[in-house]
């Protein structure tokens, strides 16, 4: 009789303690999630999954001062447009795929609102959202957008990210200069990485223009995101990493704890499996535009919902 007593209060300790251990874990995911900036943006629904807006900003507005004065552009407006725009489709049966879309694809024609698809966000994260449904057919359950100083954070708190370089490469705009062969980048470095349009790589000791470059810097981006993601494999660096670029993210109302840890779970296995770039016809004048083709409408499939009208 007293070991079954002795059992039973054993089993209620363990459950206690489950029970305040699990306590523990929401509250502080409730405090990281409360770090980051609610948007007033109301989705477009994709349906049979669920789609994940990802956007890089190229705001300076909301850096510190010193940030501020470090990515200062003579040449960009005030407000905000995307930088990055990621796609992370999570259908219900099946693995998680992230698509990178140019945000320089024309689109709107057809509604008399022709624009290029990144100006959206000029107009606040939900034009950008009514724009992939009406001009692209791309309905998102939920918004993301980050601005410089969270991926400089993100990569500063997992201890940097390799890449492999076959030559010197440079793009002063973007504030970028590495050597070639494998390396660690940091915070800034990474940003220059992903942000960079016009690469030089130095060849025969001159510097000539990286003509293999990615117009829509999506193997960069997958680089990056593929590194980070790798290294958040333990709940210590989750949080701080969280911790760490909270105030720098903003996400919409409806992305709460449960959808914070599937978006993270998807998004681990979507980069690990590498980003699928969009493609569409680049073409290379002062001002860049990219317009759709028939293979730009067979890559977006996947993500096409059946409430948007446009593709």
């Amino acid at each position: 009789m007293a070991s079954r007593t002795r059992r039973r209060r054993a089993g209620v300790v363990a459950a206690a303690t489950l029970l305040v251990a699990a306590l523990v874990v929401v509250g502080d995911a409730l405090v990281l999630s409360a770090r980051v900036t609610r948007l007033d943006v109301s989705p477009s629904r994709s349906g049979g999954g669920t789609t994940y807006l990802l956007v890089a900003s190229d705001s300076r507005e909301r850096l510190d001062a010193a940030d501020q004065r470090r990515y200062a552009d003579a040449n960009q407006p005030h407000g905000e447009r995307a930088d990055l725009v990621l796609l992370l489709r999570a259908p219900q049966d099946g693995p998680a795929r992230l698509y990178s879309v140019p945000r320089d694809l024309y689109v709107g024609e057809e509604r008399d609102a022709p624009h290029r698809l990144g100006l959206s966000l000029a107009d606040g994260p939900q034009a950008l959202v009514d724009s992939l449904c009406a001009d692209v057919g791309v309905g998102v359950d939920h918004v993301v957008v980050a601005d410089f100083a969270a991926l400089v954070d993100l990569v500063d708190t997992v201890g940097g990210v390799r890449v492999t370089l076959a030559a010197p490469t440079r793009d002063r705009r973007a504030q970028l200069d590495l050597q070639a062969g494998p390396q660690r980048l940091d915070g800034r470095q990474a940003l220059a990485w992903v942000r960079s349009r016009h690469p030089e790589v130095k060849r025969g000791g001159r510097w000539v223009a990286d003509r293999a470059a990615d117009p829509t810097r999506s193997t960069h981006a997958a680089q990056v995101l593929g590194g980070v993601s790798a290294a958040l494999d333990d709940p210590v660096t989750v949080q701080r990493a969280l911790w760490a670029a909270g105030p720098s993210l903003r996400r919409d109302g409806g992305l709460r704890v449960p959808q914070i840890l599937s978006l993270a779970r998807a998004l681990r296995g979507a980069a690990a499996a590498g980003v699928v770039a969009v493609p569409a016809r680049f073409e290379d004048t002062a001002v860049p535009f990219a317009f759709m083709t028939e293979e730009t409408t067979a890559a977006l499939s996947p993500l096409q919902s059946p409430g948007c009208v446009g593709g």
